[in-house]
This record gives structure tokens, C-alpha cells and sequence, in this order.
């Protein structure tokens, strides 16, 4: 830079910058880039659906492109789904509370018991079946568990039942009773 252009840059005049606004030391911690300008920021998509418009929304989508409502009304008898539904309304934590403190004692260990293996031990029979190629995949959860988690809640809500299985639940349930 030579002494002319850098008379002409210090006193504001265009000369070597032309074209270009200079970026000022409050603009700088304001956040403004170039020609003083901001930078947009991303906007972020908010979902306005709740929780239960969610998991009814993949339990749509795997009852319409999986099978998995024959095989569970062929294998799931309606008592067995009724036990499940009783210690679903009381709830996993509660279900499995004892004053003794082991879960082996607490009212519903056996129905949550039977449900959590039911689902563990129906997973792998599923993979031989090719429409659980179809099975809505999700991020960080077992595609095929949570098919027959929303095939279960079908079956719950075809009932009538007051508080149909959901993710959160199968959480729980793995978290105390693995």
C-alpha cells in the first residue's frame, strides 16, 4: 500500500476499499458483516404438533405399510392387552414402585414384565416378515420395537383404552427392567 492510498483510506475516501463499507468496531461486536449488514439467521421450523399427534401420525404410517395388526391380533389375546392397558394407567414408575424398593415386588412387575418381553422376544421373528422393510425408521430408536410399540397402541386404542403405549413408556421400561 502506498503512502497516497493509505492518506486516502484514513480519511474515508474510496480509494483501494472501493466498493466496500468498512466494518466498524461497534458494527464488529453488534455482529454486522460486510456493508454493515447482518446476517440472517436460519429460521427454525417449530413443531406446533403434540407428542401424541406425533406418535399417532408414525402409528398410521406403520399399521398402512406394515402387517404388523394381523400378527399382533393373531398373537396378543384381549386379556393379556387388558393387563397391559390396567398398568399402563397407573404407569411405568408407579407400576413398579414398592415399599420394599425392588421392583420384583411392585404390583405390575409381572404385566410389564410380559409386555417388555413380549416385545423383545416378537423383534426378531419380525425381521423375517418383508412388509417390516416398510417400517417408518427413526432416529435414535429400534424401527422394528417401535412398529410393534405403535401396533400395540392401535390395538389399545381400538379398545378404547385410556392410555395407550408410547415411546416414553418402552423407555422406562427398558431403563427397569433390562
Amino acid at each position: 500500500m502506498t503512502q497516497k492510498d493509505f492518506d486516502t483510506a484514513s480519511r474515508g475516501e474510496k480509494g483501494v476499499r472501493e466498493g466496500r463499507d468498512t466494518l466498524g468496531v461497534f458494527d464488529f461486536f453488534k455482529g454486522g458483516g460486510q456493508k454493515g449488514g447482518r446476517i440472517p439467521e436460519p429460521l427454525i421450523k417449530t413443531e406446533n404438533r403434540t407428542y401424541d399427534e406425533l406418535i399417532d401420525e408414525i402409528m398410521e404410517w406403520n399399521i398402512e405399510h406394515t402387517d404388523i395388526l394381523e400378527v399382533l391380533r393373531k398373537e396378543i389375546q384381549g386379556e393379556r392387552l387388558a393387563t397391559w392397558s390396567r398398568a399402563l394407567e397407573v404407569g411405568v414408575r408407579k407400576g413398579l414402585a414398592s415399599p420394599s424398593g425392588k421392583i420384583e415386588e411392585s404390583p405390575f412387575f409381572s404385566a410389564f414384565l410380559d409386555m417388555y418381553q413380549y416385545i423383545i422376544h416378537l423383534r426378531p421373528r419380525l425381521l423375517t416378515n418383508p412388509t417390516m422393510h416398510h417400517v417408518k425408521s427413526m432416529e435414535k430408536s429400534d424401527s422394528l420395537c417401535m412398529c410393534i410399540i405403535c401396533g400395540i397402541r392401535a390395538l389399545q386404542m381400538e379398545r378404547g383404552d385410556k392410555r395407550p403405549i408410547n415411546t416414553l413408556h418402552w423407555i422406562l421400561l427398558e431403563r427397569y427392567l433390562r
